[in-house]
């Protein structure tokens, strides 16, 4: 269902902003959930920081354009993905995650989606310095490598995620 109320540029970003939080928090539940094996814990940190970068990244170009570029119209279709993306939910995926292979599946789901698609469309249209495509695709493609540290499937399937502590 399209929300009306998220049209703009600014809107965009906004819908933006919030996906990429929600993986940063899922992200951040991985390297407790898995903090008895430190491999995958620091996959999941180095995951979680990439995220960070991305929101940081895009506090920038938000915080550089003129306020009537972020009231333009955003063109609807990466509209519709970036509202997709906000839709995700970090506690319905920990939910459905009980070995180290299904958060690994779940991530590589996450990371295939729209909010990768959304993100190189952000950057490459509104950051503040030409940014070259292969640029943010290679970054993009260096943080969804970071899944490859999480070796073979047998091995994730042997590890159970731990309990949520507090």
């Amino acid at each position: 269902m399209a929300l009306p109320n998220t049209r703009s540029v600014g809107d965009l970003m906004d819908l933006l902003f919030q996906a990429e939080t929600a993986a940063q928090t899922l992200y951040l539940q991985l390297v407790e959930a898995f903090a008895h094996e430190p491999e995958a814990a620091e996959v999941w940190w180095k995951m979680g920081a990439d995220e960070a970068a991305h929101i940081r990244l895009l506090e920038q170009i938000r915080a550089s354009l003129p306020s009537e570029r972020l009231l333009e119209p955003a063109d609807p279709l990466w509209l519709e993905q970036a509202r997709a993306a906000a839709r995700f939910s970090p506690e319905q995926i920990l939910a459905r995650i009980h070995t180290l292979e299904d958060a690994y599946q779940e991530a590589h789901a996450l990371e295939n989606g729209e909010i990768n698609a959304v993100f190189e469309f952000v950057m490459t249209e509104y950051f503040p310095k030409p940014l070259r495509a292969g640029f943010v695709r290679n970054m993009l493609r260096e943080h969804v490598n970071r899944l490859y540290g999480l070796r073979t499937a047998e091995w994730r399937r042997s590890i159970s995620k731990q309990p949520a502590t507090g």
